[in-house]
């Protein structure tokens, strides 16, 4: 019996071109530490690329967020960097939300597993800080607060698609794999790693298959993922 329910973000209550999501957070990232500090916007991109390559390696040595800056600051020093960083995801960033492709079901679903008495993990990769993940939040015409749970890097020690990132997830919140559904749009980060213990439902709306994997699971459109919980 499914107790728990584990929604992705980008891409799936979040939907969006990630290839089109990516190429506007990186151009926009590297002009405002370009205007607020000289620094060469390529060369930033390649130190942030490196660093955030070390996260999505971090085998659970240390938070996600301490991986990250003992990385970035072989480069930059934090106190200057962080504040920029920091009002980038509060200001600029919040630009790039006019690419979403705003859909209601995605409210519409996670009031249906609150109603019916799920527990509901924003299981989002934790590369973003809060601020940002937050934000992407708001973006999907929801609220932090409706989830018992977000991944950030603050909080996280590991990444997708590691086995690790979920089982974290249920250690930290006490929950059973096998009472538990992921809900994502990507086979390699969403599913390919993750135990057999848990259930799955793929969202085609923003599918992502870069390897071509075979699709293994119950699939579908929102529309069709909330009738789905809701048979459930």
């Amino acid at each position: 019996m499914i107790k728990n329910i584990l929604f992705d973000l980008d891409c799936t209550l979040l939907q969006m071109d990630q290839d089109e999501f990516l190429r506007r957070y990186f151009d926009k990232i590297s002009c405002k530490v370009y205007k607020e500090l000289g620094y060469q916007q390529q060369d930033f991109l390649k130190k942030l690329m490196e660093s955030t390559g070390c996260v999505m390696n971090n085998n659970g040595q240390d938070l996600n967020v301490n991986v990250f800056w003992k990385n970035f600051t072989k480069y930059y020093n934090r106190n200057i960097v962080e504040p920029v960083l920091q009002s980038f995801y509060n200001n600029e960033f919040n630009e790039i939300k006019e690419i979403i492709h705003f859909n209601p079901l995605s409210k519409k679903i996670i009031d249906l597993c609150k109603e019916k008495g799920y527990r509901v993990v924003l299981a989002t990769n934790p590369l973003f800080p809060a601020i940002a993940t937050k934000n992407r939040i708001l973006w999907a015409g929801l609220k932090p607060e409706m989830f018992e749970h977000i991944t950030t890097y603050e909080n996280s020690s590991y990444c997708k698609p590691r086995n690790d990132y979920y089982m974290e997830i249920c250690n930290k919140l006490g929950m059973n794999p096998a009472e538990s559904l992921m809900v994502g749009n990507d086979l390699s980060d969403d599913f390919s790693m993750i135990s057999d213990e848990f259930s799955k439902y793929l969202v085609t709306d923003c599918i992502i298959n870069t390897k071509n994997l075979p699709i293994t699971m119950p699939c579908g459109s929102l529309e069709d993922l909330y009738e789905y919980i809701k048979q459930m």
